[in-house]
């Protein structure tokens, strides 16, 4: 993965939390953040948003399933994947 990607990755990320956050939707639940660090991306502008997405250099997003849960994810039935996944996350 190149340097990059890695930016447009943190970048949409901090997107989608800040419009998470503004709309009043899930924001913790969608992104896995505490709601401090929710607020506080919420609070950035496009200048703040773009330095950090440039300025660190690894992916600020995680993936949140353990292995055991992702391979148990892979071998639902498409039906079944989005109500296991929401309940393994929450």
């Amino acid at each position: 993965m190149e340097k990059r990607d890695v930016l447009k990755i943190n970048r949409q990320f901090l997107l989608l939390t800040r419009q998470l956050a503004r709309e009043g939707r899930a924001a913790e639940i969608m992104t896995g953040l505490p709601r401090a660090v929710i607020e506080k991306v919420a609070s950035l502008d496009m200048d703040e948003i773009d330095e950090l997405a440039e300025t660190v250099p690894v992916s600020l997003y995680t993936f949140r399933l353990t292995d055991s849960a992702l391979e148990r994810l892979l071998q639902m039935p498409r039906d079944a994947k989005s109500t296991y996944a929401e309940a393994t996350l929450l």
